[in-house]
């Protein structure tokens, strides 16, 4: 993952300006200009957040369902790819404008001395877009999915969106969500992993997207795009896919990794958690990675596998994930709770 640092664009200055955010933000862009009405949606937004951040507006309940993942990125710092879910119903219009905003956890304006602007906090990570909606899914949810880079702490995620491009005279409907979120150090020399990511599928790119649009393809992996699934509630005929990076590890005499993952499935009830199956471990060394293959040139161990459930019984299933690093002795365990239901 490469991260983008940018100045914020000169058509976001008037947010800043508004605001009183003084900072200059972290941002990724791969859109257009936007018009004039759309940089007014753009300031609305931003202003909701700047009074949120000054105490003007207590954020209660959350409008749009969050989502979200970490995976290691680059400058120390870690990305964060996200799936807000937001109810059809909640929206009238195609598209959408979002405003993001990542500050420390806690994080407040302070009062200006001798009558000057109140300021906000620097932002760790600011963005603003707009996006189309799409298609909802089966159940009535419109899926966004972006990303942001931030360094390992605890933080305070704004989210504000409001309808785009409303009918003169009508007011656009704005939810704004407010997401605590403490994103782990990845950088430290212990064996670690991404988040296990469970995929609805995974679809094959002719080439990766270029850098700049990495945040609006968070989900993408070289020349894989997993597409994640929304729940962990799956039926007997679905495959339960998972893909997770490994980093931190050590190297063999060879100069290769030496890596064994382990999947174990139990079911639970309630006098406790029974072996149920597991499948085949994966190993990554010498022998089974590809020659060539360069830790030091940024190749990456990606893991997982893809379990049809057919011969699953209905219950309610734990998957532990152990990795192993034989180069130290090291380990990491992951588990996933998952159900699974005859149809």
């Amino acid at each position: 993952m490469m991260s983008i640092g940018r100045c914020r664009p000169a058509w976001l200055a008037p947010c800043a300006a508004l605001v009183c955010i003084t900072a200059t933000a972290s941002l990724g862009y791969a859109q257009d200009e936007p018009t004039e009405a759309q940089q007014q949606e753009y300031v609305s937004l931003a202003t909701i957040v700047g009074a949120a951040l000054q105490g003007k507006i207590v954020p209660t309940g959350e409008p749009f369902g969050w989502a979200n993942d970490f995976l290691k990125s680059s400058d120390q710092t870690t990305f964060v790819p996200f799936t807000l879910s937001i109810e059809r119903t909640k929206v009238t219009t195609p598209g959408a404008a979002l405003y993001l905003f990542v500050s420390e956890r806690g994080a407040k304006a302070t009062a200006g001395a001798d009558g000057a602007p109140t300021q906000l906090p620097t932002p760790v990570f600011e963005d603003a877009y707009h996006l189309d909606l799409g298609a909802p899914n089966a159940d009535g949810f419109y899926q966004v999915r972006r990303g942001f880079w931030a360094p390992a702490g605890d933080y305070d995620v704004y989210v504000a969106l409001s309808e785009s491009g409303v009918p003169d005279g009508t007011e656009a409907k704005t939810m704004m969500l407010k997401k605590p979120l403490s994103v782990p150090n990845m950088w430290s020399n212990q064996l670690s992993t991404s988040t296990v990511i469970l995929a609805e599928r995974v679809e094959s790119l002719s080439e990766p997207p270029p850098p700049e649009q990495q945040l609006s393809n968070p989900y993408t992996l070289g020349t894989l795009r997993i597409v994640p699934k929304n729940t962990l509630d799956y039926l007997a005929s679905e495959d339960l896919s998972m893909v997770f990076l490994v980093y931190n590890v050590g190297l063999a005499a060879t100069g290769m990794p030496d890596v064994n993952v382990d999947y174990t499935f139990t079911t639970r009830g309630v006098a406790g958690d029974e072996l149920f199956n597991v499948t085949n471990p994966q190993a990554f060394n010498a022998q089974t990675l590809p020659a060539g293959f360069d830790m030091g040139a940024g190749h990456q161990l990606v893991a997982g596998q893809a379990v049809p459930l057919s011969a699953f019984p209905a219950a309610e299933y734990r998957l532990e994930i152990k990795v192993t690093d034989n180069t130290n002795g090291a380990s990491v365990i992951h588990n996933v709770d998952f159900t699974v239901s005859a149809s």
